[in-house]
């Protein structure tokens, strides 16, 4: 039997989950140098929420991040982790934008694309296999396990075939959750290279403490490749540790053959980089939970439910919306206990539970997954679901991306409308998919989080203060304009001082004229449409005047990087519209009201 290959993923994968993608270049890169001489087969690099986190967080050029590492670890492959269609958001994009993606990501220095859906729906994947094979590199089909009661390992091999015939010469078997035990990872790993013939590799979460022995077990079926990570980043939501998996399989039939003292040294590289994180790595992701293995989702996954949760006061309910989660996932076909979905599911369960009625409130993404704009479920929809959700109005059967529209042309006049007349394809391809965030990032606005190792942020300015005369002294004379009472005062803003001058209006007597009251806030009452939850306001989709039926979209509301649907609660004339597009809102706070 072959030495058991390890791919190391403490740049990508360690970091997006155990402390939230925000690991900067400049401590990345004496990592990258030294694991580039450890033997790894692979190091991944590249892709998955470190994509979005490095422009918005970071204030960093995702291409020139993969480029700054390869030029440091010019000698082992680096690896991109995608998800299919939708590449490294949550939104399935046109094919041309896949191709470009690609083809930039390989160009910086992607040797491996490994390629999932969500879904585990094979179109979703077979345009990244035309287009990694257009590049030359290679590609790496992925299969989500996923438990679907009654349906055993059976299904993995079916998947397996479709892969290989959509272009993946490798399959990777990939657990997020943790869940495969010695025995079911050497069967998984069995079924799948007899139903397809190529080699298999596993990536499997060591999140509840079962990882290492899986590995094994999974070698020991012929699997040639397993996914590790440096101890400082290994365990909890992330992957077993490189130094374990070395010592530990030692001597026997899957021997790793890696020197651990290069492993050791690369892992005490990471740790000092690592001192300046004490207030981002996340405790919870980092621990080990046996919550998968008991149907549940693990905390670090319930991280959007507790959040909102927490916002409405009800972090008591915690227990319902987890048992809520195992019914939402049957009712949708059980799919894949993977992002988005867990987020998706547990943010309805959310609604569900606190609002005491299933499926009042539905969010945009439940919404197009009913109607199979993410891809067709393992199993079908609970048909009353559906209709509560969707209406009268049909899922598509058709791959999603069929539905739209080339992309890149669009973006290319978009980003010469913005002051940029020849954009490079890495410019084009970041714009395509996070727009706001790049725009920000290339004028300069976007601002990284502060380290403990970075000095304070000076204020942008202060105000020099003007002298006045007294005002015992000044007398106005004839027509000449009154000067203006001017007060000093010192404000906090997110932990700066800044020096600000108030200027106020006199009436022609010399007294101060007060600031006129605030508004007194809406009344709640019968008709009001309120906001479920804190959020940013996207959409108002009606004006006073307006007749509205119960069940419109009055508003469209971002919370927790989901859009949800505000509804109308009574057929009825809007007679009053309390809030304006682009506003922040608070839970329950009045929008819309509704006469009869």
């Amino acid at each position: 039997m072959p030495r058991l290959e390890l791919v190391e993923t403490s740049l990508r994968h360690g970091q997006q989950s155990l402390m939230v993608s925000r690991l900067r270049l400049r401590h990345a890169l004496p990592v990258a140098e030294t694991l580039d001489h450890c033997g790894f087969a692979a190091l991944d690099v590249f892709g998955g929420s470190t994509f979005e986190a490095s422009l918005r967080f970071l204030a960093e050029d995702p291409f020139e991040r993969l480029r700054a590492i390869r030029a440091v670890a010019p000698i082992t492959p680096f690896l991109a982790v995608i998800a299919g269609q939708s590449l490294v958001g949550h939104r399935q994009v046109p094919d041309d934008l896949v191709d470009a993606f690609i083809e930039t990501s390989a160009a910086a220095g992607v040797d491996i694309f490994r390629c999932y859906d969500p879904l585990n729906d094979v179109r979703n994947l077979e345009r990244c296999a035309t287009a990694i094979a257009g590049t030359g590199k290679q590609a790496e089909g992925v299969i989500v396990y996923n438990e679907v009661p009654g349906r055993g390992l059976d299904g993995l091999g079916d998947v397996a075939r479709r892969l290989v015939d959509a272009g993946y010469p490798t399959i990777c078997l990939h657990d997020p959750l943790g869940v495969l035990g010695a025995a079911a990872a050497a069967r998984a790993v069995t079924v799948i290279r007899e139903a397809a013939g190529v080699p298999v590799a596993v990536s499997i979460s060591a999140q509840t403490g079962m990882a290492a022995l899986a590995c094994h077990s999974a070698a020991g079926a012929g699997a040639y490749r397993a996914d590790c990570a440096l101890s400082p980043l290994a365990g909890g939501a992330s992957m077993p540790g490189a130094e374990a998996l070395v010592a530990g399989f030692a001597g026997t039939e899957v021997d790793c053959g890696l020197d651990l003292e290069r492993i050791a040294a690369a892992a005490l590289v990471l740790e000092r980089e690592l001192v300046h994180y004490a207030d981002v790595i996340d405790p919870l992701a980092a621990r080990l939970d046996t919550s998968a293995l008991r149907g549940l989702l693990p905390p670090s996954a319930m991280g959007h439910a507790m959040a909102e949760l927490r916002e409405r006061n009800a972090l008591g309910q915690l227990a319902e919306v987890e048992a809520d989660v195992v019914q939402v996932r049957a009712e949708l076909g059980y799919p894949p206990l993977i992002t988005p979905l867990t987020e998706i599911m547990a943010t309805q369960a959310v609604y569900n539970v606190v609002e005491g009625d299933r499926y009042a409130t539905i969010s945009q993404e439940i919404k197009d997954y009913c109607l199979g704009l993410y891809g067709e479920p393992p199993e079908p929809v609970d048909r009353e679901v559906r209709r509560l959700v969707n209406g009268r109005e049909e899922p598509i059967t058709c791959r999603p991306a069929d539905l739209l529209e080339p992309a890149m042309e669009v973006t290319r006049r978009e980003l010469v409308r913005e002051g940029y007349p020849s954009p490079d394809p890495s410019a084009m391809v970041t714009y395509a998919l996070f727009p706001n965030a790049y725009l920000n990032l290339v004028r300069g606005d976007a601002v990284a989080e502060r380290l403990g190792d970075e000095p304070a942020l000076e204020p942008a300015g202060t105000f020099e203060p003007i002298p006045l005369p007294d005002a015992d002294d000044f007398e106005p004379q004839g027509d000449e304009p009154v000067p203006l009472p001017v007060r000093e005062l010192t404000v906090e803003v997110d932990g700066q001082s800044y020096a600000v001058r108030i200027i106020g209006a006199v009436e022609s007597g010399g007294a101060a004229v007060a600031a006129p009251a605030a508004p007194a806030a809406p009344t709640v009452r019968e008709g009001t449409v309120v906001s479920p939850m804190q959020g940013l306001l996207l959409k108002v989709n009606v004006r006073v005047g307006d007749h509205v039926a119960l069940g419109d979209v009055v508003c469209v509301l971002e919370a927790m990087k989901m859009q949800n649907d505000i509804t109308a609660t009574r057929a009825g004339t809007v007679t009053e519209v309390y809030v304006t597009e682009g506003v922040v809102v608070s839970p329950r706070a009045p929008l819309i009201q509704i006469g009869a």
